[in-house]
């Protein structure tokens, strides 16, 4: 029988929304295609995310599970029909993902940017003396007003589906951003104690956000979005 939705992210019906970003996040680094992942699995992944993560669809999707499994495969089918359907149509997917590029990719990219481009000078002036209060006040002004960008991210990506066709541009779109935030977490808690490793592992996340960013530059310029 096939996994629900809730099976695919290895999580119960009753999982709260915190559980399934939780899993969601673990599942895309651990399956992902760059790690030796399987494409199957991956879109089998997304498309558990994208419904459970939009209080709408969960909420018509956990109605739909609460009857007879034919009546989930039956909606399944209807799924599948519409999106088959829909794949034969070019322009329209051409057009969802030129929509998709312009309103979701390029704000969040831009933002990312932002974060990461001041860091470096941000890290030299605190190393100047990392007890100076002014110093230390300017660094955990920089991480606030970066972990609102994130917010702000975070936002915009939730707000359309990712086309099909750019599945994989999604996914690393994801990863970039997911780097980054956990990378504040880290420079966050280097701030309140002023662990180095905290604030190594906080670079190296940094840099993990910079490759898939230049990955994605890459991708984007070669299928000519």
């Amino acid at each position: 029988m096939e996994k629900n939705l809730y099976e695919e992210l290895g999580l119960k019906q009753n999982a709260t929304i915190s559980e399934i970003k939780s899993s969601y996040r673990s599942l895309v680094k651990q399956h992902h295609p760059d790690a030796g992942g399987k494409k199957e699995r991956f879109l089998a992944i997304q498309n558990a995310w994208e419904t459970l993560n939009d209080p709408i669809k969960k909420k018509q999707y956990d109605s739909s599970i609460s009857y007879s499994s034919s009546s989930f495969d039956s909606l399944n089918d209807n799924w599948e029909e519409k999106f088959n359907s829909k794949k034969h149509n070019s322009s329209i997917k051409d057009k969802e993902v030129e929509t998709w590029i312009k309103e979701i990719y390029s704000p969040i990219n831009r933002l990312i940017s932002q974060i990461i481009k001041p860091l470096n000078n941000k890290i030299k002036e605190l190393s100047a003396d990392p007890y100076d209060d002014e110093l230390m006040e300017n660094f955990c002004s920089y991480i606030i007003l970066s972990q609102k960008k994130i917010e702000k991210v975070e936002k915009i990506y939730n707000k359309k589906k990712v086309p099909k066709s750019i599945w994989a541009l999604g996914l690393d779109l994801y990863h970039c951003f997911s780097q980054v935030k956990d990378a504040l977490l880290e420079f966050d808690r280097y701030t309140q104690g002023y662990v180095d490793n905290y604030l190594f592992d906080g670079k190296e996340m940094i840099k993990e956000a910079k490759r898939i960013q230049s990955k994605m530059s890459i991708e984007k310029k070669n299928k000519n979005f």
